[in-house]
């Protein structure tokens, strides 16, 4: 199979990071070969775990469940792309782009690697992870992560319709990409199941 890229977007508490590695597992065990991972947030959690002032700066924003400025956003991604992708691997990148300024950025990422051929990928495929409000918060209430407070996770969903949602419609008609809508709110194996279906993996 040709490499492929594969973007997961969705709420907060969708279960974006699941899927993922589920779907990098599939992949690794059918072709034998690990498909390259990129989760802005766990970049944000190693930024996070430095003594650093953006460092301190950005936990603040995160225990808020404020948003995380867009330059710091794509340098996360960007900066672990260009220096640990290697030729010929699937590509999933979790939670990102997260506002259309993101993914204008992104976007010349994958035209980089792809239509440039510089790594070739066959196609560019958005997987929308559809879950409702009041579910996310329920299962993010139910996670009990330390940032997960009511506080803010009404924060984390305000942002999602501010400026994730923008995104999601603007790939809805983008020419460029695949774009598949997976109910996210059934069992993770029936949704891990959708997605490999749809993507006709």
């Amino acid at each position: 199979m040709a490499p492929k890229l594969f973007v997961f977007l969705g709420r907060s508490g969708c279960g974006k990071g699941t899927q993922c590695a589920l779907l990098s597992d599939y992949l690794k065990e059918k072709e034998q070969k690990a498909p390259f991972y990129v989760s802005t947030g766990d970049q944000f959690r190693k930024l996070i775990g430095s003594d650093t002032y953006t460092a301190r700066e950005v936990k603040t924003i995160v225990d808020e469940g404020n948003f995380v400025p867009s330059f710091l956003a794509s340098m996360m991604w960007a900066n672990v792309i260009a220096t640990d992708y290697t030729e010929n691997a699937h590509m999933i990148i979790d939670g990102s782009p997260r506002t259309l300024v993101e993914k204008a950025i992104f976007d010349t990422m994958h035209y980089f690697y792809g239509e440039k051929k510089v790594f070739d990928f066959e196609s560019v495929n958005i997987v929308f992870m559809n879950v409702s409000k009041e579910w996310a918060k329920d299962r993010l209430l139910g996670r009990a992560r330390a940032d997960d407070i009511n506080e803010a996770i009404e924060k984390r969903m305000y942002w999602f319709e501010k400026f994730v949602a923008s995104v999601i419609e603007a790939y809805k008609t983008d020419a460029h990409v695949k774009f598949f809508e997976i109910n996210g709110e059934q069992p993770i194996e029936d949704v891990h199941k959708e997605i490999v279906s749809k993507l006709g993996l």
